[in-house]
C-alpha cells in the first residue's frame, strides 16, 4: 500500500478545518448554556452536581447530539450533487 496515495485521496483544506472548529466550538456554546440553563438551579447548594442535575446534564447533551446528527444525515441526502455511494465514506 502507497502512503502517498492515502494521504493525497484524504486531503483537507486548512480553512475548512479551521470553519468545522468554530462551529463546534459555537455548537458546544450553546449546549452548554441551554443545558445549564435547563438543569442548574441559579443558586447553587453544594460544589458539585447533585445526582437529578448530572442526569439532566446527561440527557440534555445526549438529545442535542441525537438531533444534531439526525439534522446532519438528512441535509447530507438532501446536498446537491449527492452521490449514495459516497455515504459511506463520510
Amino acid at each position: 500500500m502507497s502512503w502517498s496515495g492515502s494521504f493525497s485521496q484524504n486531503y483537507v483544506d486548512p480553512q475548512h478545518l479551521i470553519e468545522a472548529e468554530q462551529q463546534i466550538e459555537v455548537f458546544m456554546g450553546i449546549i452548554t448554556q441551554a443545558c445549564h440553563d435547563k438543569c442548574i438551579p441559579t443558586k447553587y447548594h453544594e460544589p458539585d452536581l447533585n445526582k437529578g442535575e448530572q442526569k439532566c446534564i446527561d440527557r440534555c447533551v445526549g438529545k442535542y447530539m441525537s438531533i444534531q446528527t439526525l439534522l446532519g444525515e438528512k441535509l447530507r441526502h438532501l446536498a446537491p450533487g449527492n452521490d449514495p455511494q459516497n455515504d459511506s465514506f463520510q
